[in-house]
C-alpha cells in the first residue's frame, strides 16, 4: 500500500523538464541498458539494486559489481555495489553511483579564453539497502540514499528512498516488479560564491528584490515509478528466453513503454536487446555478456550498446563476481 501511495505522489508531479540531480535517471548496469529498463521484474543481487532493490534478496553468499558508463560531452558514470545474504530471505547492500568529468577552465567576460584557473562538477550517491522475503512469492526492498551535488564552490545534498517489489508466479515463470526511485526531499545548492551574491543584493536594500530568490532555488530530484513484467513463452530446457516490459513514468518527462529480450544460452552467454516505444532521443538498445565459474567464484563480464539519437551512442562495460 505504501508503495502504491508513494507512486501516486511520483504520477501527480507534472512538472515535466523541472527536476535536477538527472545523473539518479541514468541505468547504471549494462543488463539494464541493453534491455532498454525494463528490467523491474528481473532486477537481482549487486547490479540490480538500482532498479529494483527487492532484487537483493536473490543472491546467495556475497556478491559485488562494477560497471562504467561513456555518457555525453565527455562525462562519465562509474557505479559499485555489494550485496550480502543474511539467510534464504534477507539480503543488504550498499551501493555507490558517481557522475563526473574532467578539469574545466574559468573563463570570463575578458578573458574568454580562460583565466588559467579550472574548476571541478561532479555528483555522487550513497545508499544502503535491505530486501527481506516476506512470502515464498512476495519480496520487498528499500534502499536509503545520500545524493550530493558539486560544482566549483557550491554543493545541494538530499536523503531519498527507493523502494522495490517483486512477485513471482508459477505461469510461464511470470514476475512482476514495480519500484519507485528518488522519493525525497528537495535539493537547494549553497556555497560561499552564491552567500556572496546574496549579501550583494541584499546590500542593495531593494524591497522585495527578486534576485536574492533566484539565486539559490530549490529543485526535484527525478521522481521515477516503474512497473514491469517478465516471463518465459516456451521452455527451451537448459536455454531460456525471458520477454520484458515495462512502464516508466518519470515526474519530470513523459512516460515511456519499454519492451525487452533476454536469451540465456546455459546461464554461459546471453544476448539482450531492447525498444523503448516513446523516446526523443534514440529507441534501441542491445547487449550481451559471459559468465565464467573456477572454484566456487562464478563471474558475469557485461557489455551494452544504446542509440541516443542526436547526441550519439553510449557504451557501457560491466563486471560482476559471486561468492
Amino acid at each position: 500500500m505504501a508503495l502504491v501511495l508513494i507512486a501516486q505522489s511520483v504520477m501527480a508531479q507534472g512538472n515535466l523538464g523541472q527536476s535536477g540531480a538527472n545523473f539518479l535517471e541514468i541505468g547504471v548496469t549494462p543488463r539494464g541498458q541493453a534491455l532498454g529498463g525494463a528490467v523491474t521484474a528481473i532486477a537481482s543481487g549487486a547490479s540490480g539494486l538500482y532498479w529494483n532493490p527487492a532484487g537483493a534478496v536473490n543472491t546467495q553468499g556475497m556478491e559485488a559489481a562494477i560497471a562504467h558508463t561513456d555518457w555525453f560531452m565527455d562525462t562519465k558514470l562509474l557505479y559499485g555495489a555489494v550485496v550480502k545474504a543474511l539467510g534464504p530471505n534477507t539480503a543488504v547492500g550498499v551501493s555507490l553511483t558517481s557522475f563526473y568529468m574532467d578539469d574545466m577552465e574559468i573563463t570570463t567576460v575578458d578573458q574568454s579564453e580562460g583565466t588559467g584557473q579550472f574548476f571541478s562538477a561532479g555528483d555522487m550517491a550513497l545508499g544502503l539497502s535491505f530486501a527481506q522475503k516476506l512470502t515464498s512469492r512476495f519480496t520487498f526492498g528499500a534502499t536509503v540514499k545520500w545524493v550530493r551535488e558539486e560544482i566549483w564552490n557550491e554543493t545541494a545534498q538530499q536523503a531519498a528512498v527507493d523502494i522495490g517489489s517483486l512477485y513471482n508466479t508459477d505461469f510461464l515463470n511470470l514476475r512482476i516488479g514495480m519500484a519507485v526511485r528518488n522519493f525525497g526531499g528537495k535539493l537547494k545548492m549553497s556555497g560561499d560564491d552564491i552567500d556572496a551574491r546574496i549579501d550583494e543584493e541584499t546590500g542593495r536594500e531593494q524591497e522585495n528584490n527578486p534576485r536574492i530568490e533566484r539565486l539559490s532555488p530549490e529543485y526535484r530530484m527525478p521522481q521515477v515509478f516503474q512497473l514491469g513484467v517478465a516471463f518465459e513463452p516456451k521452455d527451451f530446457g537448459e536455454n531460456h528466453l525471458t520477454v520484458l516490459a515495462d512502464v516508466i513514468v518519470p515526474s519530470d518527462a513523459e512516460e515511456q513503454v519499454v519492451v525487452g529480450l533476454e536469451y540465456d544460452f546455459q546461464g554461459l552467454a546471453y544476448l539482450r536487446g531492447g525498444y523503448r516505444v516513446q523516446s526523443d532521443l534514440g529507441h534501441w538498445s542491445m547487449g550481451g555478456g559471459v559468465r565464467l565459474s573456477t572454484n566456487g567464484v562464478a563471474a558475469m563480464l557485461d557489455y551494452a550498446f544504446s542509440s541516443r539519437g542526436v547526441l550519439g551512442n553510449v557504451h557501457q562495460f560491466g563486471f560482476a563476481f559471486s561468492l
